[in-house]
């Protein structure tokens, strides 16, 4: 069965949300690729959640988006920790009968390669990608007897608890370092630094700004270089442009391009405001738009020290509070004035760096272990809803 949300006239405005209360009311970015993500969470009260009608889920109930990014997935098991949740209006619900189906085996097999690329060939328009109810109908599925559905499911949940497991590891291990940053950068609380100054600061610090630390880069691909031609998403992170587009979006030609390096930031002043500003660290060189603005870093300051100077809250609410226009905002590198920064002497940094690239020198172990797990989850199990490899009933 697929239900849709409520989209009626009680359909939660702005003013309906609160930090903490009685529903939880999905937003697109709480239903990902690989489940849930619970980082950025709404409720709606009691009240409002009675007057909304279709759209409540049930345990065990599948949840996938339908407008915007198309065929993210989500499971609400006993795992979930909230009781009551709402979809919003991209998405919808699929309830099956226990009796016929296994939920946690359909979640699975939606996730697989087998359904995504039916998605990817029947869901509609370009700027904003839908998967109307009518069109998913239309997606087929392998459906053994329900208790082959079931061994199915407990043989693919071994591997996705590890990657789950990884993952929450993953973000501990991301929020220990971004602690340490904090506590040594923002709190000054570091057993070795030499007092205050009349400043307030840690002795031998330096109040300063962002732009005083940075130096605009303007290398253009003069020898058409065949190097990867990169965008940087809203997430803050470099993608290869032919994954983020459907189609090519960039010259054949690419001599007008700017150079990017390792270590070196990027943004379009167009899409800063949004979080499209990313230091590359997953590629050795690679291309932008001619419209980007590239910079690095001076001596006074580290690699390591500003990227996560740019994962600080404060730092994105900047870019949006001093980017200029009305119809379409733009962030101009001498914006960067306006951002305050108290740089630490550099030996402070280099300590920093240390500690910073242990934890991500864990983080990449963890993640690679997970991109092992998932190839062969995704080799296992078309093999299982196939029948090529032998499943016993439970």
């Amino acid at each position: 069965m697929i239900i849709d949300g409520d989209r009626g006239k009680n359909y939660p405005q702005q003013s309906d949300f609160y930090d903490q209360e009685f529903c939880l009311f999905l937003n697109a970015k709480n239903v990902t690729i690989s489940g849930f993500n619970f980082e950025n969470t709404m409720f709606i009260t009691e009240e409002k959640d009675s007057m909304l009608k279709n759209g409540k889920l049930l345990r065990n109930d599948i949840i996938l988006t339908t407008r915007g990014t198309v065929g993210n997935t989500a499971l609400y098991n006993a795992l979930i920790p909230f009781n009551n949740i709402r979809i919003n209006s991209g998405m919808v619900i699929l309830r099956v009968n226990p009796n016929e189906y296994c939920s946690e085996y359909l979640y699975y097999q939606i996730q697989s390669s087998f359904v995504k690329n039916q998605i990817e060939q029947i869901k509609t328009g370009s700027a904003q990608p839908q998967l109307p109810i009518k069109l998913l109908n239309e997606i087929e599925l392998i459906l053994p007897h329900v208790e082959i559905q079931k061994s199915i499911a407990k043989k693919i949940r071994s591997l996705v608890s590890k990657i789950i497991n990884n993952d929450e590891q993953v973000t501990l291990l991301k929020k220990t370092v971004q602690l340490i940053y904090k506590n040594w950068f923002g709190n000054f609380n570091y057993t070795n630094t030499a007092g205050k100054s009349e400043n307030d600061i840690p002795k031998g610090w330096q109040r300063s700004t962002v732009f005083d630390n940075i130096a605009e880069v303007k290398n253009k691909n003069n020898e058409n270089s065949d190097y990867p031609v990169l965008s940087v998403v809203k997430e803050g992170e470099f993608k290869l442009s032919d994954d983020v587009f459907t189609k090519q979006v960039y010259s054949q030609s690419t001599t007008n391009y700017k150079v990017v390096r390792r270590n070196q930031v990027a943004y379009n002043p167009a899409r800063a405001n949004i979080g499209s500003i990313a230091m590359l660290t997953d590629f050795e060189v690679g291309l932008v738009s001619p419209i980007y603005i590239v910079f690095e870093m001076k001596e006074s300051i580290t690699p390591t020290f500003f990227y996560y100077y740019m994962k600080q809250p404060m730092f994105l609410e900047n870019i949006k509070h001093h980017a200029i226009g009305t119809t379409r905002q733009n962030f101009p590198f001498e914006a960067f004035k306006m951002f305050d920064m108290v740089v630490p002497p550099i030996e402070l940094q280099l300590r920093f760096e240390e500690i910073a690239k242990l934890i991500e020198q864990k983080i990449a172990l963890l993640k690679e272990e997970n991109a092992i797990l998932a190839e062969i989850r995704d080799t296992l199990l078309p093999k299982l809803m196939s029948g090529e490899l032998p499943v016993r009933e439970e």
